[in-house]
């Protein structure tokens, strides 16, 4: 797990598990799509820029290929 998810006043916020980064989901605009999936996608890239983490599974692409 990369990040751990928490609820406050202010609505869902995204902790990384690594240090303190947090991202809340009302930060990102709806209109973009769901704004979990934002957060988690950026969540994500987060950790695999400032941690060298990747994200467990296979991607897309590769899920595509076969």
């Amino acid at each position: 797990m990369i990040y751990s998810i928490k609820k406050n006043a202010s609505g869902v916020i995204l902790v990384c598990l690594d240090c303190p980064h947090t991202l809340q989901v009302n930060e990102f605009d709806a209109k973009f799509g769901s704004r979990r999936t934002q957060a988690a996608r950026t969540m994500l890239e987060h950790a695999r820029l400032d941690h060298g983490k990747e994200a467990i599974g296979k991607s897309k692409a590769q899920t595509m290929e076969r």
